[in-house]
């Protein structure tokens, strides 16, 4: 399956005609149909594409729509982010409230090990 059709697989999924996507993301019908229609040009979508849906759609996944690697939709646990220029990685959300509980586990086990070393040096 080509980005082409996993384009049209994802605008089937969000309900979009190619008048509603080429509208949301300022490119002009012409662009998105030759993107996307087996009886135009079949062009590639350009890196300007690509990031003005994700700006629309976060919960694309880029890796997915490229290379047809992985799921098409992230959960809601995890989003892309830049690496570098034109490189996405997926990176988890952190949780607040996990990352302090992970914080205070760290530090109990950091005091536990301070007292093993210090019987350790009794005995």
């Amino acid at each position: 399956m080509s980005v082409n059709d996993r384009l049209e697989l994802l605008m089937k999924h969000f309900d979009l005609s190619v008048n509603s996507l080429a509208k949301q993301l300022d490119f002009s019908r012409t662009t998105i149909h030759n993107i996307i229609s087996e009886n135009g040009r079949r062009t590639s979508p350009s890196h300007d594409f690509y990031a003005k849906l994700k700006e629309s759609y976060e919960n694309i996944n880029l890796n997915w729509l490229i290379t047809g690697e992985g799921e098409m939709l992230l959960d809601e646990s995890q989003s892309m982010v830049a690496d570098s220029v034109g490189e996405y990685k997926v990176k988890t959300k952190q949780n607040p409230d996990l990352q302090g509980a992970l914080a205070d586990i760290q530090k109990e086990l950091q005091s536990v090990n301070q007292r093993i070393d210090r019987l350790e040096k009794g005995l």
